[in-house]
């Protein structure tokens, strides 16, 4: 998907082959008509202006010696083209003739969205041309498109199905490198109307903001950082299929204010918007984009006033691992499981450094206050343990169990799951490993973002400026992340599934994270009315006196990682065997347990408020 150079790519690839590796070549367009446009147009003036190609699809008949062109010539015509050792054929996607008459060892389909679904009755185009390589054992087969709908683009399928090379630039702070995508891009612009009424838009300035370490950086600095393809799935090299993707961001043609013009000019446009998103940001344009937009949830946020605001009983937090950093979010919960984002952020080291982990105690052994300076600590933590730092989330989870911090793993794809499964074992792992259904709590957080009046299950998130947390993370890279996936209906195996699809260009951890804090609370089936009364020395309000936690489906479940969580001074002491309690698949309270083994304690998980 190379939406500013394709015909580049494909001329350069036909003149090499006639060059130095003379071969039959076919060429498909969409129609006949634009084969025979795409010839006058482009082949020609190249071969007209490259020295070595002049001579080899002129000398071939030229009489004279002198590689004039002959008038009339019936080997060169304006669809076919000799040269030594082989032939150029241009046809189109729409006609079963020109795709079957020939054997050929290079094919090249340019605009393969744009293909008729069967070249007259007799199927796909690209297959009956593809069909034409079979006696060559060193063919090869080029598809190249500009993507349209989300869903319905082969060139998307195709690409999903290779290599996936990304051009990415290397951040000149922090050293990553990254792919350049418009939800990335901070423009400073101004908009007006004119006297018809028109959108006019002005762009001052755009900013590349880094996704890792959220730096800002020029258009000129970043075009002139180190650039390379970055393989995002890099096993389908065993298939022989690489592909390849880059965007008009890349372009010395266009610049990043011309683009960004473009993009908000048209947005609020869908035949508009999907024209740039198409053709500028070289991506399938999604139909279902505005189901849930941004703008609202960022209109959401809310001055708390301190750093816990009122209405929070239970705190708890999740952390998500990557190569380079951790990424966490603290939430706090309420009556209806209401929920409150507290802080999201990043913590720029590896996890195989222990400075990583210290620095992630600090946020999560903190306390945090509301405006009367009661305190309240975070009461469970879930951590993600998949990637490459598994034996590094395990160690440190298991050095502070007793603070309720568990690795967690998630379970992707597989309908009917509960968010909050079961227990599951790792030999490798001295503490309860916790599995959730990702894609049932996936379903429950896009829920709870639909439900617009405050009260049960509504989220809210915080703005900066508090004294106490100046900076609470929830800006719009943040809502894009969130917002980062969709359930769509897709065929796999001939069967059809609903599946959850990452968006393109958009980093999934801010979702990943608010599932992995819902599951956090629902682990814990906390006892609201409990927990207010222990807050605030008194009986919850009426209709809230027995509201105890019952989200959409874990209820329902058997075998939960979870006990019910009530205060301390209600609790009945007991002492339990690892074994009964991962039999009931919960996490119970403090218990010892006395065997030979080396099994680590877990502990209760109270509120602690001060």
């Amino acid at each position: 998907m190379i939406p500013t150079h394709n015909s580049d790519i494909m001329n350069n690839v036909i003149g090499r082959f006639a060059h130095l590796d003379p071969c039959p070549i076919m060429m498909i367009q969409p129609t006949i008509e634009m084969a025979e446009d795409f010839s006058k147009s482009r082949i020609a003036p190249m071969i007209r202006d490259t020295k070595v190609l002049n001579g080899l699809f002129y000398d071939i008949k030229s009489k004279n010696g002198k590689g004039e062109a002959k008038t009339r010539d019936g080997n060169n015509t304006i669809l076919s083209k000799i040269f030594p050792g082989g032939r150029l054929i241009m046809c189109g996607a729409n006609s079963p003739a020109g795709l079957a008459s020939r054997p050929v060892r290079i094919l090249l389909a340019d605009e393969v969205d744009r293909f008729p679904a069967s070249a007259g009755g007799e199927g796909d185009p690209v297959g009956l041309a593809e069909k034409r390589m079979t006696t060559f054992w060193n063919r090869v087969m080029g598809l190249f498109s500009t993507p349209t709908n989300e869903g319905e683009s082969r060139i998307a399928d195709e690409y999903l199905a290779g290599t996936q090379e990304e051009w990415q630039h290397q951040c000149p702070n922090c050293g990553e490198y990254h792919a350049l995508h418009y939800v990335d891009m901070e423009a400073d612009y101004s908009e007006h109307e004119d006297k018809k009424k028109r959108k006019i838009i002005v762009v001052n300035d755009v900013k590349w903001v880094c996704p890792d370490c959220g730096f800002k950086f020029s258009e000129q600095e970043i075009k002139t950082t180190l650039q390379k393809y970055v393989p995002q799935n890099p096993e389908a090299i065993q298939n022989g299929i690489r592909s390849f993707w880059l965007n008009a961001f890349t372009s010395p043609w266009l610049s990043w204010k011309q683009i960004m013009t473009e993009w908000l000019e048209a947005r609020g446009d869908a035949n508009r918007e999907k024209v740039i998103v198409n053709t500028r940001f070289g991506e399938p344009y999604s139909l279902n984009d505005n189901t849930i937009d941004a703008l609202p949830l960022m209109k959401r946020r809310e001055q708390y006033g301190a750093a816990l605001p009122d209405g929070v009983l239970l705190l708890t937090a999740a952390v998500d691992t990557q190569d380079n950093r951790l990424e966490y979010e603290v939430c706090g919960w309420g009556f209806g499981e209401a929920c409150w984002g507290i802080v999201k952020g990043m913590i720029l080291s590896k996890p195989d450094e222990a400075a990583t982990w210290q620095e992630l105690n600090g946020i999560l052994d903190r306390i945090y206050t509301f405006a009367d300076g009661t305190g309240m600590k975070i009461a469970r933590t879930f951590i993600d343990s998949g990637g490459h730092y598994t034996e590094f989330v395990y160690r440190y989870c298991e050095k502070n169990l007793g603070s309720g911090r568990f690795p967690i793993k998630g379970y992707a794809n597989r309908p009917g799951i509960p968010l909050v499964y079961k227990l599951g074992k790792d030999v490798a792992c001295k503490v309860p490993l916790v599995i959730l259904g990702v894609d049932d709590g996936k379903q429950q957080v896009f829920n709870r973002l639909g439900v617009e009046e405050i009260g049960d299950k509504y989220f809210h998130f915080g703005r900066d400026g508090d004294e106490d947390l100046p900076y609470r993370g929830y800006d719009e890279v943040y809502f894009k992340g969130l917002l980062s996936e969709e359930k769509r209906l897709v065929k796999r195996n001939g069967v059809l599934k609903n599946v959850w699809i990452p968006k393109s260009g958009v980093r999934n951890e801010p979702l990943d994270l608010r599932v992995y804090n819902l599951a956090a609370m629902q682990s814990m089936k906390p006892d609201w009315g409990l927990l207010y009364e222990q807050l605030h020395g008194q009986k919850p309000p009426s209709g809230e006196a027995n509201d105890v936690s019952d989200s959409d489906t874990h209820s329902k479940t058997s075998g939960l990682v979870a006990s019910r969580y009530v205060p301390p001074e209600k609790r009945t002491k007991s002492r339990f065997s690892r074994r009964d309690n991962e039999e009931n698949g919960e996490l119970a309270p403090k218990r010892e347990h006395h065997s030979r083994k080396n099994v680590a304690k877990c502990s209760s998980y109270t509120p602690n408020y001060y």
